[in-house]
């Protein structure tokens, strides 16, 4: 809701230079006869109308305007009405939406913070920065501050609000660190539907209001409640046992079990002795800038790693330009195509879904890109003569673009290591933002330079995005997440499951303890690299040893 209320508080409606006349106070509707002429001469009936007005001499000299009148047919106020955001001001409004972009990029800082403090800790701090910074905002934009204090006030306030939304990358780690293999792609999803359902609750807002001071107020309270979250959101278990809390981690899996209703039976004390051996097995750890720098010095990673830095980066450049420009493809039904783009969206996020979990996540991720690229090249080339089709091919695009990303974020998850699997997802975030910067500067370009040129430029990186995907490794026959560089490395099909990787643990471990006696609390040395027999620790609510209540008692 936060990321999509820019594109109604800050509409730019039809609008003009203002007149000014002892006769009438101007609007942009017109009043009359009078009124009417009032405009044809004061008023150039070229495109410059919107930003300079003629001059009342012999050679008709154009000055620029000073003062705006707005259409309030489908926007009653926004920023850009308030605070003039238009022509010589334009590009202080595409601050404030960069301002937004460059504070996601924090997403590298977030992460590490998830991993170092964990999950929960990192995602708590954030919803609540979000809180203190909205509320402060609204109080400042309702005080007799001057507009351009106000202007810088609120974009620093999107810029903090921007940092605070990197929530979502820690949100969908938890998620996927808490789900089984064949239930990645759901536990991702999740996320995107009701992201969905908030560009919908957005929408809706501002429709019955059409005030954005009023929109803001309500997003302000509808967050409020999610502070409560520390208390309802477990830390990740995989997290706890990847830095040896085992004993925090065993009352996070029985909270869980408990409040799903399942038992863990027998396996209950299988699972948490294998999870001790495990610890005492790697009698050294690697150290945090130890996997970090081993992940980019292993050619295979450092390749995956440059595929899918760019795989993101064209994702939301492309997601943001169709997506917050397809209500510019049409002047009389805003609402109505957002309103379906939000629809095309959601059946994107099920066809994700389908096809992920059926044909796995390298194919439908190339599809997706493919029929992408070919929707976007479709919107120039159809939208003088056949407006209607252009903007089909515009939904079609975000349909396919919304799948394609949706699908990106379960491929960079399944791809990073526990230890630093926030900090990839955060690290890639962070550069996809490079390409959220430029959408709306290469949108910009089909105004004041060429009309199909942002539209080449989306649908021939979408292209160069489906290429490179072919080279990707395929991550849906991993059972358990990768604990270690080596283990996110392999790509072979046969890959043991999780069931053969605690046979031959098992097998290690008798070695290891006929030739070497094992501490019970070895000494941790950070500096040193840790033996490469972590194995992953499946979540206990979809795993086979895991039986309802009423199995038990039959």
């Amino acid at each position: 809701m936060t990321a999509f209320s820019y594109v109604f508080i800050a509409a730019t409606p039809e609008h003009r230079c203002q007149i000014d006349s002892m006769n009438f106070t101007d609007t942009f509707a017109v009043q009359s006869n009078i009124h009417q002429s009032y405009i044809d001469r004061y008023i150039p009936s070229t495109k410059d109308r919107n930003c300079y007005t003629n001059e009342i001499s012999f050679d008709r000299k154009r000055k620029p305007c000073e003062k705006w009148v707005f259409s309030n047919t489908f926007y009653n106020t926004t920023i850009s009405t308030e605070w003039n955001l238009v022509c010589h001001r334009l590009h202080l409004k595409a601050i404030t939406q960069n301002a937004y972009i460059m504070g996601t990029s924090g997403a590298f800082l977030t992460g590490i913070m998830a991993d170092k403090l964990g999950r929960r800790t990192t995602m708590y701090s954030l919803i609540l920065l979000m809180v203190i910074v909205l509320n402060t905002t609204q109080l400042i934009m309702h005080s007799k501050m001057s507009i351009d204090n106000k202007l810088i006030v609120f974009t620093i306030s999107r810029f903090l609000t921007g940092f605070a939304q990197t929530t979502y990358s820690i949100t969908l780690v938890l998620l996927l660190e808490m789900t089984s293999a064949n239930r990645r792609v759901l536990a991702s999803n999740i996320l995107s539907y009701f992201y969905t359902l908030g560009e919908l609750l957005i929408m809706l807002i501002y429709y019955f209001t059409r005030d954005w001071s009023i929109t803001m107020w309500i997003l302000t309270i509808y967050v409020m409640p999610f502070l409560c979250y520390y208390w309802c959101v477990p830390e990740s278990a995989r997290w706890l046992v990847s830095t040896g809390r085992l004993l925090h981690a065993r009352k996070v899996l029985r909270r869980i079990a408990y409040i799903n209703r399942r038992t863990l039976e027998n396996s209950e004390k299988k699972l948490y002795d294998d999870l001790q051996r495990d610890a005492r097995i790697r009698p050294k750890r690697y150290s945090y800038t130890y996997v970090l720098t081993s992940l980019f010095k292993s050619s295979v990673m450092r390749q995956r790693c440059l595929i899918i830095f760019y795989i993101m980066m064209t994702n939301l450049m492309v997601y943001l330009g169709i997506g917050m420009g397809i209500t510019a493809l049409t002047n009389d039904r805003p609402y109505e195509i957002f309103l379906l783009s939000v629809f095309t969206e959601l059946f994107g996020l099920c066809l994700c879904h389908f096809c992920a979990t059926k044909f796995g996540r390298k194919i439908p991720l190339i599809i997706f890109f493919t029929l992408c690229s070919l929707s976007i090249l479709t919107i120039p080339l159809t939208h003088k003569k056949y407006p209607t089709v252009s903007s089909s091919a515009a939904l079609s695009a975000k349909l396919f673009i919304s799948a394609a990303q949706a699908l990106s974020w379960v491929y960079t998850s399944e791809t990073f290591p526990t230890v630093i699997r926030s900090t990839g997802v955060g690290l890639t975030v962070s550069i996809a933002r490079i390409g959220g910067v430029w959408a709306p500067q290469i949108s910009l370009l089909s105004q004041s330079v060429w009309f199909p040129l942002p539209y080449i430029i989306f649908s021939v990186s979408s292209a160069i995005a489906a290429i490179c995907a072919i080279f990707l490794p395929e991550t849906r026959i991993k059972t358990a997440l990768p604990e270690t560089i080596k283990q996110a490395e392999k790509v072979d099909p046969h890959v043991p499951q999780y069931g053969q990787q605690m046979s031959e643990i098992e097998e290690e471990e008798e070695v290891i303890v006929k030739s070497k006696k094992l501490s019970v609390c070895p000494e941790v040395d950070e500096d040193a690299v840790e033996e490469e027999n972590s194995t992953a620790v499946e979540d206990l609510l979809f795993s086979e040893y895991v039986k309802p209540n009423e199995e038990r008692k039959k």
